[in-house]
């Protein structure tokens, strides 16, 4: 009988263990701490339009929706997989699935996947913050909703406004200046205000000159009938990049934040 009572324990012990492994694996796991969580959604800018859903998800009779990407990393920078991550938002209903059959997951964990990605969907009728956090990192992202049919942004250099005279998108010094203006359109080319518009400059590497600058403002709202405008000017770099009739190049791009971009405007840099 003695001999049977250290297998007796032991066998308790084991049970004991496996039930102990079973409730952390079913656990919520968590990023450790110094971890961050950035959330990038597409797109940011939410065009809305009629649909059956939005009347029976939301009760309204215009809504959009959103990717909604929360990437979890470690201190390092290191995106982590299989951490749990929870979602919530100002307005909208947070889903995975389908817009036609969703199933709700506000504040329930999503996991991450191998590329330390979770991903939700968003539909809304109105400007959303959405929140994701796991453990103590947290990251948030603002979503706008504009009414109408994006289908179009145009970008021409601006003459118009106040201290804009440059008629050319021709740089042919480092302390010029040149203005751009953007129009986000509908497909009967009619404006749209509330669209966040990102100037941007690309395609600006030749062999071993980079050609940079600024854009004051970078991002800018459309108003006034879908207008956006900027004023780009070459920084500290141009004269050792470009100077003395270095070969140097770049082209002007005007896009929404979810990828919803112009034609390019090239420049021409020609600086003695």
């Amino acid at each position: 009988m003695s001999k049977r009572f250290p297998r007796v324990a032991f066998s308790a012990m084991a049970i004991i263990g496996l039930l102990l492994v079973a409730g952390c694996e079913s656990s919520e796991k968590v990023a450790p701490d110094g971890s961050t969580v950035t959330v990038a959604p597409t797109p940011t800018t939410i065009v809305l339009t009629s649909s059956a859903d939005c009347l029976g998800l939301l009760n309204v009779d215009e809504c959009g929706t959103s990717d909604i990407i929360a990437t979890v990393s470690d201190k390092l920078g290191v995106p982590l997989p299989d951490q749990d991550v929870r979602f919530s938002s100002t307005a909208g209903l947070l889903f995975t699935g389908t817009l036609a059959s969703p199933v709700p997951v506000r504040s329930l964990p999503i996991r991450t996947d191998k590329f330390g990605n979770a991903t939700v969907s968003l539909v809304t009728s109105t400007t959303t913050t959405v929140t994701a956090r796991s453990g103590t990192a947290s990251g948030t992202a603002t979503l706008n909703t504009v009414a109408g049919n994006l289908s179009r942004i145009s970008l021409n250099v601006d003459t118009t406004s106040a201290g804009c005279t440059m008629s050319t998108s021709t740089v042919i010094s480092c302390s010029q200046t040149i203005c751009f203006v953007a129009k986000a359109e509908d497909d009967t080319g009619a404006g749209i205000d509330g669209v966040g518009i990102v100037f941007a400059l690309q395609d600006n590497t030749v062999g071993m000159n980079t050609f940079s600058g600024q854009f004051t403002p970078s991002q800018v709202t459309t108003q006034n009938g879908g207008l956006a405008r900027t004023s780009f000017a070459p920084d500290s770099t141009c004269t050792a990049e470009c100077g003395g009739n270095k070969t140097c190049q770049g082209q002007v791009i005007a896009s929404t934040q979810g990828g919803f971009a112009s034609l390019p405007i090239q420049l021409t840099v020609n600086i003695p």
